[in-house]
């Protein structure tokens, strides 16, 4: 991206350089001129201009002393008279001297006016002259930017700026003629035109002062002539040269230059005439040119707005292109136009610079015409009021149309014919009149051809009905007979004109109340005939108009929704009385309400509702079928029932509940008579075990024990184990039944003892019996050792344990080992076997002695711990005893150590060890030596402090045993309580109050550096100090909201107590700001403050912050209720700054408030109000008569220039603004002086320049008009739409002509609509009349040849409108409807309803209407009008032609494209081609073949046709070919040829057979003529010799080819050996071999045959037959194979009795198979294999089927809440549940299209491999499309479903997977997803409910689920409500 600066390369500055050097060539002569010194401009420019400048001094340009007269290059100049070029010097205020250049052409001025004040008048903002008097005056006076000295910019010479003045004058005239060029929209041409002046300019020096040396003629010099070199213009510069480097450095080099303003100033004319001789010439204005002091703004901008011509209203989704004038593959951006008809590019964001560009228009929305003319367009920076580009469209425009019809007032939709219309002109636009009676005829209507709208003359028209149809009278309604209306050719005119009938009959149709029904359908009849069929209208009648003599029935066929179809006829006789008069004849129907009927399921115990339970209602005397489910409240409600009678039938319950025996019932509904209907049915629960396991001693659940529980006659039995509650649970839903049971535990639980005692219980109905069982647990033993004197425990002390038996005698005793005490003194041993044992101590510790007894038997029970204590007896031994010295309570984990005074450790002593006092607070050291020892405390353990650190004992050397007992004491720790309160109210304590707590040394307390932080309760809890210490208590953070303690405090410690202090803190305050209306006082949210204590220190800065949301830079905002709310304040004074008013209009009145926070909590709430920001009212008019004038353009800014934004804080488009249909411009939320300048007219209207310019003070809540006026001049504006539209349309011709033929203008009265489709003629003498005709229209629309004519009114602006039709046109498209692609090369036949051909596009006559589809499959046509008939012809190959879209009709308007779709589907399968092996050209007829899926299943046998040819159509899939039958002499070919179907596709599969010629024998079964299979023969030539062995193959052939019995005549064969199962043939036969011949045999054999019986049983009982265990079942198929070759040779089918007998089999070995198990049962899968032995045997066998579980299962999930407009994903679980395979499976989706749109499907992944497609519906077409086929279960795949081909407004409705046949278990394992787009358009709140479903089948049994999915719409509101998700 290129920087903001733009630096020319140096050759263009040394290009500038060598301007300056051909100047002096060119000033040959020196010239003495009255010329002023240049002055310097002022060191600092100016930002507004002063109000007026004084005449410094003023003379003319002279040369040579004479004075100049301008002679121009442009016409416009010189035709008002060579003007005095001026050297005007002029002071200006703040600046200084600078020189001014004349406005005024025929001004006057002179040295007379020294002196003189010139007014400023104006602000001149023409980008031309800008750019022109920025180059000169900057070059001038070397006023250049810091940029533009850097780069080598230099200050002309006085010589060198005289003729660049000459230059800059002419431009201003050029201004003031208004003909300067635009140097945006035509930068070559400004540059062309400046040339020339510049060419004028040098004239004038040189025919002044003579020709150069080089330039001889200076009339022969163009702008592109070289005109300062003497080379004779080889090389150097042209003045096109000159003036191109300006203007280029100028706009493509802003940073060179200051910001330049021009200024007007028109003469004082306060002041007194001072120029002599020149009473009466205006004085001269003075236009002036001033560096700004603005910063230079290089931002670039461009901005392209698309409107609809005549309206101004924004257009929408234009499309436009923007490049680079010069270099497009620099800058090139296709964009399209917003909702504010704006595309706006910047240099920040598009990468755009000043430069020219080319804007061309390339797509516009319907139903508006595209600008087909590019525009090239200059892009200046700092300029985005020039850098906008307007743009126009003409919508079509419509041609209106009209109807008449005469109805009948009873009812509207009948139209009647015979009645007279009068239409009578009231005032037509053409002056004329109208008058013309008409009939309507048949539908009431007056027919097109008796009345052509489009024939009447516009204007004001009034129809009346004159004469009523016969049977009819005339409405008492005038505005029924008479009716004004408007033509005017483009709206729409449509009367009706109701009649009623003199004699009617009415039907009333009402309920039981009386209240009308409508809705009732009724068959209406006279004498039996039916005459019509009518609907009861809002207030429930019928009414037969009309009526003559005859009797009239009513006949109900269809009632209103809830209501019984009453089908008795009601009428009445009318007679010819009846006739005479006018009346209404009335019958009365009444309908009754249909009824509800309700199923009602309970406990027939309890009463309680069954859900869940299934009824089948079926209608005896009507036809009715409805399957229903209770629900939670065990009832299915049927609304609207019709009446009838009604069999109710109880189909299933739900477990554990049994079926109602009475399970049918019948009902009568009647609606006349009976209330809503309940029908009660009960159910018994099925009987329950509950059984619990306890502990036997503590009655605690045991877990783990295992049960078995049988049926006590057999059937039941299952083990169960207890849960961790200790139950065993079983239902009726396990298969429990009414009976008794036996009970009995065989594992128990871990370490309990086994109870085997069976139990019996008795089961039944509606009851649970519940039984408790109780286990004991393993007993404990437990082995204490202590000494004999403190009874400490003895650590490491040596035991024997034995057990003996569990009688009552010891018995055997079985060691159990050694085992030790540990540090406790104890051996356990947990949950060991009940019995006898012996516990013996080996080993006393050390220091120790045995106490006797040292053995101890015990006998051990079940539950029990049994405890065993053993002493020992110290040796010489010192005992410590420690106590509390509080409680005296003995203490353990005190540890001691002892130290012996002897030895040689030194005076320290020997340190003998540590011990820690036990449970009773004693701790004792045995074994020891006589002499001193010293007992240390050393640790007190937790909580104590030391009061006796050391004792010494003495122990004696007496030879006698001697223990000594010392006593210890410690004090007990204390504890502190701190506790945290408000100081307000001392009951509320207060939470994370933080303090440091020390001793009165400094010592810190705790682990924290003495930090503790109060709890929720206020309070610290400190223990474990030192008693007799002094604490101190210091407050280091106050809890939120509240002042710091600074205040100490201490306390001392007590041993063992807890003392307590408590601190308070006092309340920080709370601020609320409350914002709100002035006037209306309603909160007011977005006000933004800076909130400071009175020291200036920002709130959130300085440590205090508040509740409410703070942004970084210290703002806060009133939310939705107008609040501010903040606490933590400490007291004190805070200043409320409002820095920005609330959006919406508002202004600050308040800037600043002062508030004091006090003690104690104090709470201050400030009211801000706000005032609204006023508004300013814009109003335009014609001067003439008042009537508003739209599109006008104004320019409103402040005093200061800045732009006026609207009350949204949006700026308008460089603050321009135009008036609407009401001539009104309204901007809300403007306060201040403002501005307003008119700066554009609308053609046909003058600015007032006493009005252009208005300046208004709006106050707040105030409401400012400013009226500006329009002069219209004499003017005719013809305008061009597009039929039906307001869009222009620019290129139309017209010829333009007065009343006597001549034409108008001077381009032989022809003239083209421009861009906004107008044509504007001024200058228009009044009172002629111009007539205007279309002579020649754009391409695409019909030319309206009819002329227009208006007079011409003085001072009027007046307009002649036309419009043009768009030309009909016809696209068909050919699609493939699998894929969707375009088909080229189809063929089309193309008529009128006439059956005549359509012509191509240039009138060439098709082929006899024949037309092909081209690459795009597409034939398009235009300049078609008419009813055509589109037939398809021929389709490609692999296709066929959809009967559905083959003939189409279609009507084509003139501005009407119509587009036909046409769909062919392709042909999907396999064609087989069958071929001779050696002659691949020669195609064999007549073979049969097998196609079969891969899994073996058939799909069709076929055979070739004598081509040699079959086509198969098949679904998409892998399958094989199998040959089952050759043609005669060919060999059979028994390879199996495999092939694959993609979607719509057709695959071609040769296969060759070999001809065959010498023997073929057959073998086969003489009763079956089956082959036979493994038959051996011996062939013998003619004198018997063997040639050869062979064998018959599967099928029973034997093929012998010639080559092995070629020329052997005369051949026998005899049969070897015979099949399994046969009988020998012995028999010879004999055979003549021709050679190429095939001699063919077909050889019988009887065979030996035996059978086979099989009998089917249930395994079990089933739930949904109610078929018990090992009954018979019938309808099993088994399928009987041989077991060597696998062919089928027998099916059999089970009977009633459940028995299936195969026909006589040969004898042989066979396979048996279940395949088609019975309903409702699944395949047993047993094979038997079975061999029939002997001639006769019967083999009988046995098979049992379990029950078929049918289920499969479907989750969906997805959204819980969505936000309108956003994305979200379904994800789908499916499986098969059943225990048997399911055909057809398949899930489906149904998108919720109401709310949503699919978009990404992804499939998922499943746990079979298996190949399946995926197909869709949308909602133009009812069928189901192949998306995807051949798809791997094992893969996942996304599919974008927005790139499925579609027409406009087609979606994506429906997705279906389609599996086929799927095993047990078949399942998701990666989750299929739907992703959709919810609509942005969905209301909030709105409800989502997506639905798919499952199903499978089973032996003709669907098995189908569903799953549902609600999603909650949010819109967001003023705050977010984000989403939740529902996983």
């Amino acid at each position: 991206m290129r920087s903001g600066l733009h630096f020319y390369k140096e050759d263009d500055f040394l290009k500038h350089k060598l301007i300056q050097r051909a100047l002096s060539l060119l000033l040959v002569l020196v010239c003495v001129m009255g010329v002023l010194p240049l002055s310097a401009f002022a060191a600092e420019g100016l930002s507004s201009a002063p109000g007026s400048i004084t005449q410094k001094s003023s003379d003319y340009m002279k040369i040579g002393g004479q004075s100049v007269r301008y002679k121009a290059a442009s016409s416009a100049i010189n035709n008002v008279g060579l003007p005095y070029v001026f050297n005007e010097q002029v002071d200006v205020p703040g600046f200084g001297a600078t020189r001014a250049l004349c406005a005024y052409q025929k001004g006057t001025l002179g040295p007379a006016a020294n002196g003189q004040k010139w007014n400023f008048s104006s602000e001149v903002n023409d980008p031309s002259l800008k750019v022109l008097l920025t180059y000169i005056y900057a070059h001038t006076y070397g006023n250049f930017t810091d940029a533009g000295n850097a780069r080598g910019l230099e200050t002309w010479t006085q010589y060198w700026s005289d003729i660049w003045f000459l230059v800059a004058q002419a431009g201003s005239w050029l201004y003031e003629h208004g003909v300067i060029v635009d140097v945006n929209s035509n930068r070559e041409g400004f540059i062309e035109q400046m040339a020339e002046e510049f060419i004028a300019a040098m004239k004038l020096y040189h025919r002044t002062y003579g020709q150069s040396s080089w330039i001889k003629d200076w009339d022969a010099i163009s702008t592109h002539s070289i005109i300062d070199s003497s080379d004779g213009g080889k090389t150097g510069y042209s003045a096109y040269d000159y003036i191109k480097t300006g203007v280029d450095l100028v706009l493509d080099h802003p940073e060179y230059y200051h910001k330049y303003h021009l200024w007007l100033y028109d003469w004082d004319k306060s002041q007194p005439w001072k120029l002599a001789g020149q009473s009466g010439v205006p004085m001269q204005r003075l236009l002036i040119a001033v560096p700004g002091d603005e910063p230079i703004d290089l931002s670039v901008q461009l901005t392209v707005k698309k409107l609809e011509a005549g309206t101004n209203k924004p257009l929408a989704g234009v499309t436009f292109k923007i490049e680079d004038a010069n270099d497009a593959s620099r800058f090139s951006v296709t964009k399209d136009t917003g909702a504010d008809g704006t595309i706006t590019l910047t240099q920040e964001a598009d990468g755009l610079t000043a430069g020219q560009y080319i804007i061309t228009e390339e797509a516009v929305p319907e139903g508006y015409v595209a600008q087909t003319a590019s525009q090239v367009v200059t892009v200046m920076p700092n300029s985005s009021a020039s850098n906008t580009f307007v743009f126009y469209n003409e919508p079509n425009k419509k041609e209106g149309d009209g109807s008449i019809r005469k109805v009948d007032a009873d009812n509207p939709t009948v139209g009647i014919p015979g009645a007279v219309i009068r239409i009578t002109s009231v005032k037509l636009d053409d002056g004329g009149s109208y008058f013309g009676e008409f009939v309507t005829k048949d539908g009431g209507y007056i027919l097109k051809e008796d009345l052509d709208f489009s024939k009447l003359p516009t204007g004001a028209f009034l129809a009346e009905e004159i004469t009523p149809p016969e049977g009819f009278i005339l409405s008492s309604d005038v505005s029924k007979v008479k009716q004004p209306f408007v033509w005017d050719g483009e709206h729409d005119v449509s009367l009706v004109f109701e009649n009623s009938s003199k004699v009617k009959v009415q039907l009333k149709k009402v309920d039981e109340s009386g209240s009308p029904l409508p809705g009732a359908v009724f068959l209406i009849l006279r004498d039996g005939q039916i005459i019509g069929t009518e609907e009861t209208q809002a207030d429930g009648t019928i009414t037969v108009s009309n009526v003559v003599e005859g009797h009239y029935e009513f006949v109900e066929v269809s009632a209103p929704a809830g209501f019984d179809c009453d089908k008795s006829p009601v009428g009445v006789h009318v007679n010819a009385e009846d006739l005479q008069g006018e009346q209404t004849i009335m019958v009365t129907k009444v309908n009754h309400h249909k009824r509800t009927l309700t199923i009602q399921k309970r406990d027939a115990e309890t009463g309680d509702p069954i859900p869940n339970t299934s009824f089948h209602v079926r209608g005896i005397n009507i036809g009715y079928e409805n399957d229903v489910v209770t629900g939670a409240d065990g009832k299915a409600v049927l609304e609207s029932m019709p009446s009838g009678c009604y069999e109710v039938e109880e189909l299933d319950v739900p477990k554990p509940y049994l079926l109602d025996t009475n399970n049918r019932k019948t009902v009568w509904i009647d609606s006349e008579k009976d209330k809503d209907i309940v029908v009660d049915f009960v159910n018994s629960t099925r009987p329950g075990i509950r059984l619990l396991k306890l502990d036997g001693q503590t009655g605690k659940p045991v877990a783990g024990a295992t049960f078995l529980i049988e049926e006590v006659n057999g059937g039941f039995s299952d083990r169960r184990q207890t849960d961790k509650d200790g139950l065993i649970v079983l239902e009726g839903k396990d298969g429990v039944r009414p009976g008794a049971y036996k009970i009995t535990e065989v594992a128990a639980a871990p370490n309990y003892v086994l109870d085997d005692t069976v139990h019996i219980v008795q089961l039944e109905e509606n009851k649970t019996c519940t039984i408790e069982l109780t286990n004991i647990i393993k007993p404990t033993l437990k082995i204490l050792k202590v000494d004999s004197i403190t009874k400490s425990p003895i650590g490491h002390v040596k035991f024997q344990i034995w057990r003996g038996s569990d009688d009552t005698v010891t018995g055997e005793l079985n060691d159990l080992g050694v085992f030790y005490t540990n540090e406790a003194g104890e051996i356990v041993l947990e949950h060991i076997d009940t019995g006898w044992y012996r516990i013996r101590e080996l080993e006393s510790a050390p220091g120790f002695t045995i106490k006797a007894p040292d053995t101890q038997d015990i006998y051990l029970k079940a539950g029990e711990t049994h405890e065993v204590q053993f002493e020992n007896v110290p040796k010489n031994a010192i005992v410590v005893e420690k106590y509390d010295s509080v409680s005296h309570e003995p203490l353990s984990g005190v540890t001691f150590q002892l130290r012996w005074l002897g030895g040689a450790s030194g005076t320290g002593g020997t340190v003998i060890g540590q011990k820690k006092t036990g449970p009773n607070g004693t701790c004792m050291w045995t074994g020891l030596n006589p002499g001193s020892y010293i007992v240390e405390e050393v640790d007190p353990g937790d909580g104590y402090t030391i009061l006796q650190a050391s004792e010494t004992v003495f122990l004696a050397d007496s030879g006698e045993q001697s223990v000594v007992t010392v006593r210890f004491e410690n004090a007990p720790d204390g504890s502190l309580l701190i506790r945290k309160v408000c100081a307000t109210n001392p009951s509320i304590t207060l939470a994370n109050a933080e303090f440091k707590v020390t001793y009165s040394d400094g010592t810190l307390i705790g682990d924290s550096n003495g930090i503790f932080r109060s709890d929720e309760n206020g309070e610290v809890r400190i223990s474990g100090l030192k008693p007799d210490k002094t604490v101190i208590v210091t407050e280091v953070t106050a809890p939120p909201g509240f002042i710091k303690d600074t205040q100490s405090q201490s306390i001392q410690i007590k041993a063992g107590k807890t003392v307590s202090i408590t601190m308070k803190n006092q309340p920080k305050g709370k601020l609320i700001i409350q914002k709100r209306d002035s006037a209306t006082n309603r909160p007011l949210s977005g006000a933004e403050f800076r909130i400071s204590t009175a020291a200036g220190c920002e709130v959130g800065l300085d440590g205090v912050i508040g509740t409410s949301t703070l942004t970084q830079n210290g703002i806060f905002v009133t939310d939705a209720q107008g609040e501010i709310r903040i606490t933590n304040l400490a007291p004190g004074a805070y200043v409320l700054t409002e820095i920005k008013a609330p959006d919406g209009g508002y202004v600050i009145d308040t800037p600043s408030t002062n508030v004091v926070i006090g003690q104690g909590g104090d709470t201050q709430t400030v009211v801000v109000k706000n005032s609204k920001a006023g508004s300013l009212v814009i109003l335009k008019q014609s001067s003439l008569d008042g009537k508003p004038l739209e599109g006008v353009e104004f320019k409103v800014t402040t005093s200061t220039g800045e732009f006026v934004p609207d009350a949204n804080g949006q700026i308008s488009s460089n603050g321009l603004y135009y008036t609407n249909k009401d001539g009104k411009i309204t901007i809300n939320g403007v306060v201040g002086t403002l501005v307003v300048t008119e700066t554009r007219s609308i053609p046909g209207y003058s600015i007032d320049p006493n009005t252009k310019t208005q300046t208004v003070v709006v106050n707040p809540n105030d409401t400012q008009t400013l009226r500006f006026y329009n002069t219209p001049s004499t003017t005719l504006v013809i305008e061009k739409y597009i039929e039906g539209t307001t869009t222009p349309l620019k290129g139309v011709t017209f010829l333009v002509t007065d009343s006597s033929g001549a034409v108008v203008g001077n381009s032989n009265g022809e003239f083209i609509t421009d861009e906004n489709g107008r044509i504007v003629l001024e200058g228009l003498e009044p009172g002629t009349t111009v007539t205007a005709k279309e002579i020649k229209t754009v391409e695409g629309y019909v030319l309206d040849t009819t002329p227009k004519s208006i007079k011409i009114k003085a001072g009027e602006v007046q307009t002649l409108r036309f419009y043009n039709q768009k030309q009909g046109g016809i696209v068909i498209k050919k699609l493939d409807s699998v894929t969707k692609k375009p088909l080229s090369g189809v063929q089309f036949l193309l008529t009128y309803a006439d059956g005549s051909y359509v012509d191509a596009d240039n009138g060439h006559l098709s082929s006899k209407g024949l037309y092909t589809t081209d690459a795009n499959g597409e034939i398009r046509l235009t300049g078609i009008v008419g009813t055509l008939v589109i037939s398809e012809v021929k389709p490609l190959d692999g296709y066929v032609v959809d009967p559905a879209t083959q003939n189409q009709t279609v009507q084509v308007n003139a501005s009407d494209t119509q587009y036909i779709t046409v769909y062919n589907t392709p042909i999907g399968g396999v064609e087989l081609i069958k071929v001779d092996a050696a002659d691949k050209t020669k195609r064999l007829g007549g073979v049969t073949f097998e196609i079969r899926k891969m899994d073996g299943g058939l799909v069709q046998t076929v055979t070739t046709g004598s081509d040699g040819r079959v086509h198969v159509k098949l679904d998409a899939g892998d399958y094989y070919a199998l040959e089952t039958e050759a043609k005669s002499g060919y060999k059979l070919d028994p390879t199996p040829h495999y092939f694959t179907v993609k979607d719509g596709k057709s695959t071609s599969v040769t296969i060759t057979n070999e001809a065959f010629s010498g023997i073929i024998l057959h073998k086969i079964n003489s009763v079956t003529k089956e082959g036979i299979y493994g038959v051996k023969f011996l062939v013998y030539d003619q004198n018997k010799n063997p040639i050869g062995e062979y064998t018959t193959d599967d099928q029973g052939y034997i093929y012998i080819d010639d080559l092995t019995v070629q020329g052997k005549g005369r051949l026998y064969i005899r049969e070897l050996e015979a099949a399994q199962g046969y009988e020998l043939d012995k028999e010879y036969k004999t055979v003549y071999i021709q050679p190429g011949k095939t001699v063919e045999i077909e050889w019988e054999n009887t065979p030996i045959t035996g059978q086979f019986q099989i009998r089917k049983y249930a395994a079990e009982y089933n739930e949904v037959t109610g078929t018990p265990a090992g009954a018979p079942l019938k309808g099993a198929v088994y399928e009987i194979s041989e077991a060597r070759s696998g062919k089928v040779v027998d099916y059999i089918t089970t009977d009633a009795r459940g028995v299936a007998a195969s026909k006589p089999l040969p004898l042989g070995r066979y396979k048996i198979t279940e395949v088609t198990a019975p309903p409702y049962w699944k395949l047993s899968g047993t094979v038997f294999d079975e061999t029939l032995e002997y001639s006769g045997q019967i083999i009988k066998l046995s098979d049992y089927d379990k029950p078929s579980n049918l289920g499969v299962i479907i989750t969906k999930r997805g959204n819980a809440q969505v936000l309108a407009g956003s994305q979200m994903r379904y994800d789908i679980t499916v499986a098969n549940t059943s225990n048997v395979a399911l055909s057809e499976f398949y899930w489906h989706d149904r998108i919720p299209t109401d709310a949503v749109r699919g978009t990404v499907l992804t499939t998922g992944t499943y746990s079979a491999r298996l190949n399946y497609r995926v197909l869709y519906k949308t909602n133009y077409r009812s069928g189901y499309q192949v998306l995807a086929s051949n798809l791997l279960t094992s893969s996942n795949y996304s599919f974008s479903l927005n790139a499925i081909p579609t027409q406009p407004g087609e979606y994506v409705t429906d997705v279906y997977f389609d599996f086929g046949k799927v095993p047990v278990g078949f399942q998701s394992t990666t989750n299929p997803t739907l992703t959709v787009q919810v609509l942005g358009t969905v209301a909030n709140n709105y409800q989502i409910i997506n639905r798919a479903d499952v199903g499978g089948k089973y032996q003709g049994t669907w098995q189908t689920a569903q799953a549902t999915w609600l999603t909650i719409v949010r819109r967001l509101g003023p705050v977010p409500t984000l989403p939740q998700t529902g996983y």
